[in-house]
């Protein structure tokens, strides 16, 4: 099975901002394997010297339109993709959430980095950790590589 599993980091919603992605990881899984990986970072209060998302639609859409898409949790990258393309057909989307709550409905944590422990899957990955953008798409693409059961 080939899909690509993705992570915004956002600059959440305080002091009533709007909540702008400032990162994107991807990670593409192709039978079992993560075979590719990215990052794009666009213009935010986090990144201001990053050229603003719309700018980079050329980079990071291909790499996502006509995929079957994972998240951990998907409203946030689904809202996102949505409000930036409203007329793109995004997904089909897997949520690893949804999975792993019918899978295994006795866990007390189902956050990434639990779901991620708890099943040996937690990424090694130099410099990186968890709600970094890249790392958590990794963690996103091993975890539901683990329950296909490839």
């Amino acid at each position: 099975m080939t899909f690509a599993a993705i992570d915004f980091e956002t600059t959440g919603y305080e002091n009533g901002a709007t909540n702008d992605p400032w990162q994107l990881g991807f990670a593409l899984v192709e039978d079992g394997e993560i075979v590719e990986t990215r990052e794009w970072f666009f213009r935010s209060v986090r990144t201001p010297d990053a050229p603003p998302l719309m700018e980079q639609w050329e980079s990071f859409a291909p790499a996502l339109i006509g995929r079957r898409l994972v998240a951990h949790n998907i409203s946030t990258e689904r809202t996102i993709l949505r409000r930036t393309a409203p007329l793109t057909k995004w997904g089909p989307w897997v949520d690893t959430l949804k999975l792993c709550k019918a899978m295994y409905p006795k866990l007390r944590d189902y956050s990434l980095g639990s779901l991620c422990e708890t099943f040996g899957l937690v990424p090694q990955m130099e410099g990186r950790t968890w709600h970094d953008a890249l790392y958590d798409a990794v963690a996103c693409a091993s975890l539901a590589t683990f329950l296909s059961g490839s």
